[in-house]
């Protein structure tokens, strides 16, 4: 059993919500740093799919930086 509580479909999108509006770099590790030991398997499914949405658009920018950011929190998250 995990000693943290699963992340929930909307806990998950309130975070990718959070990630791709921050108006910087501080702000983005800012809100990493807070948030990263709740991110699982539901946060990282969502975020994926988010991307793909993003490159659906035609917003291949979007895409590229929020997959840049996904793998950044993946390390943090399971490589510690």
């Amino acid at each position: 059993m995990s000693s943290t509580p699963a992340m929930t479909l909307q806990a998950a999108h309130a975070l990718l919500k959070q990630l791709t509006e921050a108006k910087d770099g501080d702000e983005l590790q800012k809100i990493i740093s807070e948030n990263i030991m709740w991110c699982d398997g539901v946060f990282f499914s969502e975020l994926d799919l988010l991307t793909t949405e993003f490159k659906r658009r035609g917003d291949e920018s979007s895409a590229a930086k929020l997959k840049e950011v996904g793998d950044y929190m993946a390390r943090l998250r399971f490589m510690i």
